[in-house]
């Protein structure tokens, strides 16, 4: 599944909470968006929430596979997208051990959530010896993986949407760490977006850590660049002639 926002606002009681910005997330690949590093996280979540169809953006445009999500639907943009730690959102309770949070998780996907199940899901994800630590107390890498393996779990899951994975702490060109773990979603044939503060990027970008694949972002640019190797859209053919 491909979603590209295009000029996409949202605003809320006269207050604008996202700034015109374009964002594209196409199947295997990681997209860096650069955020505005408000304290509230008010524009990467707002920002989040539109592009895995919680949200609809007061102006502009959001696309999937090149149709407008308006009649493609949102219910399905909703199933296929997923959260990960949206701060007021779906971030877990701080004071809860992680495997009371994997548990939760199981048993809203359906599935069984025993302290066994929890366990083994844990095992598999290579995150054994983690569970009884709380939320809080969780090495950056350690939360950001936990719940990004969660929501990729989730039946017809195609997208992630990682929400400020930087404001946890953390080197953001660590070994294992969030940067590392997009790339690794991305390589499953997962579409990956990392919300994260400029700064973040800025590091990213300084230390050789985007790869030629990758995609890039910033909030206030309308409209992100389509690389020569994603073909154009139909619809966005269409639009570019009329303008």
């Amino acid at each position: 599944m491909e979603i590209e926002a295009q000029d996409v606002g949202v605003e809320a009681g006269g207050a604008v909470l996202l700034v015109p910005t374009g964002v594209l997330v196409a199947p295997g690949r990681r997209t860096l968006v650069a955020t505005d590093a408000g304290q509230d996280l008010t524009a990467p979540t707002a920002l989040a929430l539109v592009l895995t169809g919680r949200t609809t953006p007061t102006r502009g445009r959001l696309l999937v596979d090149g149709h407008d999500v308006g009649l493609w639907g949102r219910d399905d943009l909703r199933r296929a997208g997923a959260l990960v730690d949206a701060p007021g959102v779906d971030e877990p309770e701080p004071v809860l051990p992680l495997r009371a949070v994997v548990a939760e998780d199981l048993r809203a996907a359906g599935l069984a959530a025993s302290a066994q199940e929890a366990r083994a899901w844990l095992a598999a994800a290579g995150l054994e010896g983690w569970g009884h630590v709380l939320v809080r107390d969780l090495p950056p890498s350690v939360r950001t993986r936990a719940l990004a393996e969660l929501a990729a779990a989730r039946e017809g899951v195609e997208v992630l949407v990682l929400v400020r994975p930087d404001r946890a702490g953390g080197d953001a060109g660590e070994a294992g760490g969030w940067w590392d773990l997009a790339g690794e979603m991305a390589s499953r044939g997962l579409g990956v977006a990392v919300l994260v503060a400029r700064a973040e990027v800025a590091l990213l970008a300084g230390a050789g850590l985007l790869a030629d694949g990758d995609l890039r972002a910033a909030a206030g640019v309308g409209r992100a660049t389509r690389p020569p190797d994603l073909p154009a859209r139909p619809t966005e053919l269409a639009v570019e002639t009329t303008l």
